[in-house]
């Protein structure tokens, strides 16, 4: 959905808010039609259409028209258009999203933070803090970037504090502003109001420390700090700049009151400073001027460090090297252009590359090429040539494209702490049944169903729970990057890679790793591939789930006698209704096909679940009914939906039975009711 349709399908949060005569039940919401005043006017939750079933009306038209109906004085007064209307809706009912007249408005503060040259800092979707995990050593000052974290990744954006943005700010978390501070500020000062406070911005102060000042209710942000800025959203509170003030030096008087506040312990020392410098890496002192030799230096260094260090890690001290002594400092293209250069002028040696990787495999018992080069910062050409070196010398074996070190088998006499049960409620599937530590969860969709936006719901469910799970995407691209981010997800919560070939992963010990998603080309290698994952969990006692496509005609597995033998779990995630209907994908269903270990005496059955598009979030529906916020969607009937191969009989018949017995007519005739949503199983009385 598009932001506009997003806002236009909340109808029934409106004629809530606004008291229009209204009624749901389920999917379906009766509201008074604005035209002929009958109670008449039908629409579907989360569809933005509305018609009117009055044979005398049959009106079609949408909360655009309602809006114009409901409010006449505010809308003629404003001479709104549609998307007046719908950006005030947005406001009105604090949908996250961004319109057209947001992208205006920040593409606007936008230039301004960069004529500030200020260097921004992602921060989580509706939160203070920093997505990014080395955010103190890394700046961006690109507004193309910024406008992806806003528009595309739905971020809020912090402005990183001292020498990096020249910046010292003041932040007030009460209000008004302390009239001992107020009284000194000067009138063109900039000043941004926040929810419980304000940020006052002064030019750089490099004697101030970052630190809380408890009498007066203020945080000084410095070096190593970051406020959240313009157009960032917090507590549903949309921060915003008291006036169009440039940012202004600090008073003398006021920064010799706020000393006088801090006190002489809170001053930072020249050892502090030094520590604080290491910390933030905003260390600067710029002795190479542009035209003075500065490519110069800097490849000699290159070449002088890479004797020692990889490729990877010669790279990084060239760029610190270069942001700290160069002025300006080379643009990171040209530093990555260089460190191709390095490896020209530098002697490879593949005994001691060798060596190296030696010690590698012997910590992660296999690994591939690619592998390699990513976990030692090498050049592929120089891995392959130690590589080939250790073959011919006998340390290594090769099997397809893994290499192993020889070594005898760990044997084990333990029995008791075999098959230990997870310690964390498994996303969604939590009371189907019990999983162990070195199980393995199957999930299948069908094209476009969304299962990478699943696989980042489950993530977001693990780290609540604090795991860090290991996500592995077997199709190139950065898509579910944007998801996290957009679900509020930051750097560190998730460790990711990526990997073509499926028989060459290595799951991590003791780690929930999810797959998506899992390709295999040659559908009669299927068992070899799962085969390969049951391995890796015997050998790491991991859990994993793992993603794969169904079939487009049927809903079916691809060799399905193979993929359910390995599997504690297999489930689909299958929409409900029809593709011509106005929510088709807003209500799937998880339709369980196999439980290993299920918590009740049924292996088949459905749970529905609805699809919040404005939050990016997957829920089961019985959840959202259990929420303790006002709920957005009604429970549907028949939460869990046996299916006629589910043992129900005894429920519905109330007569113990044999499970080899065939299902009688009668009972076969009332599971397709329930199944229809016309019945429920009668209890004997």
């Amino acid at each position: 959905m598009d932001y506009k349709e997003i806002i236009l399908s909340k109808v029934y949060e409106y004629v809530k808010l606004k008291k229009w005569t209204h009624k749901k039940a389920g999917k379906t919401l009766m509201i008074k039609c604005i035209f002929c005043e009958q109670e008449s006017a039908q629409g579907i939750y989360g569809s933005h259409k509305l018609q009117c079933l009055n044979p005398n009306c049959k009106k079609k038209y949408s909360l655009i028209s309602v809006v114009r109906k409901l409010e006449p004085d505010k809308a003629d007064k404003n001479e709104w258009n549609s998307e007046k209307i719908v950006h005030y809706l947005k406001e009105l009912l604090k949908v996250n999203v961004v319109t057209a007249t947001d992208e205006e408005s920040n593409l606007t503060i936008f230039q301004r933070y960069e004529e500030f040259e200020w260097s921004l800092v992602p921060i989580v979707k509706n939160g203070k803090r920093p997505a990014e995990k080395n955010w103190t050593n890394i700046t961006h000052y690109d507004s193309k970037e910024w406008q992806d974290w806003v528009f595309q990744k739905g971020l809020n954006v912090g402005v990183r504090t001292g020498q990096v943005s020249n910046i010292t700010v003041i932040d007030v978390d009460q209000k008004p502003i302390p009239k001992e501070v107020q009284d000194l500020l000067p009138e063109d000062c900039l000043i941004q109001e926040t929810k419980n406070g304000f940020h006052i911005f002064f030019l750089y102060e490099n004697d101030l420390p970052k630190t809380r000042i408890d009498e007066l209710k203020i945080d000084i942000e410095n070096d190593g700090g970051q406020v959240v800025v313009y157009p960032s959203i917090t507590d549903d509170y949309k921060r915003k700049f008291l006036s169009k003030n440039n940012v202004v030096k600090m008073p003398d008087k006021l920064k010799t009151l706020l000393k006088s506040k801090v006190g002489v312990r809170n001053l930072r020392t020249a050892s502090e400073k030094i520590k604080d410098d290491i910390y933030t890496e905003t260390y600067r002192k710029p002795l190479i001027a542009d035209g003075e030799g500065r490519n110069d230096f800097l490849i000699h260094m290159a070449g002088i460090l890479r004797k020692d260090l990889s490729s990877q890690q010669t790279e990084q001290a060239i760029r610190l090297l270069n942001q700290t002594v160069c002025n300006p400092p080379l643009p990171l293209r040209e530093i990555r252009a260089m460190m191709g250069s390095v490896e020209r002028y530098v002697q490879f040696d593949e005994k001691e590359l060798g060596q190296k990787i030696l010690e590698y495999i012997k910590k992660v018992e296999s690994s591939g090429r690619k592998e390699m080069c990513s976990a030692m910062g090498e050049k592929p050409d120089n891995i392959a040539k130690a590589l080939h070196y250790l073959v011919k010398e006998g340390y290594l074996i090769q099997r397809k494209e893994k290499y192993y070190a020889i070594k005898k088998l760990e044997w084990k006499t333990e029995l008791i702490n075999m098959g230990k049960r997870i310690d964390f409620k498994l996303p969604y599937f939590y009371d189907v049944g019990d999983f162990n530590w070195g199980d393995m969860v199957l999930i299948g969709s069908k094209t476009k169903f969304g299962k990478t936006h699943i696989a980042m719901n489950i993530i977001q469910k693990l780290v609540k729970q604090g795991i860090t799970p290991y996500y592995i995407s077997l199709e190139t691209g950065s898509r579910f990057a944007d998801i996290a981010l957009q679900l509020g997800l930051k750097e560190g919560d998730i460790k990711h890679a990526f990997c073509a070939d499926p028989t060459t992963i290595d799951l991590e010990p003791n780690g929930v790793t999810i797959i998506d998603w899992l390709l295999i080309k040659d559908k009669a290698k299927t068992d070899i591939v799962f085969q390969h994952f049951a391995e890796q969990l015997a050998k790491t006692n991991g859990f994993i789930i793992i993603f794969m496509q169904l079939k487009e005609n049927n809903d079916e597995w691809f060799a399905p006698n193979m993929v359910k033998q390995f599997p504690a779990l297999a489930t689909k995630y299958l929409y409900t209704g029809e593709e011509s209907d106005e929510d088709y994908g807003t209500f799937g269903e998880w339709k369980i096909d196999v439980v290993r270990e299920p918590k009740k005496h049924r292996k088949s059955f459905a749970i529905p679940c609805v699809y919040d598009w404005e939050n990016k979030q997957l829920k089961r529906i019985d959840e959202v009914e259990n929420e303790k916020e006002p709920t957005k969607f009604k429970k549907k009937e028949n939460t869990v939906t046996p299916s006629e191969d589910s043992d129900i009989r005894p429920k519905i018949i109330g007569q113990p039975v044999n499970p080899q017995d065939p299902i009688p007519p009668e009972v076969k005739e009332e599971v397709k009711k329930i199944k229809r949503g016309r019945g429920r199983p009668k209890k004997e009385k």
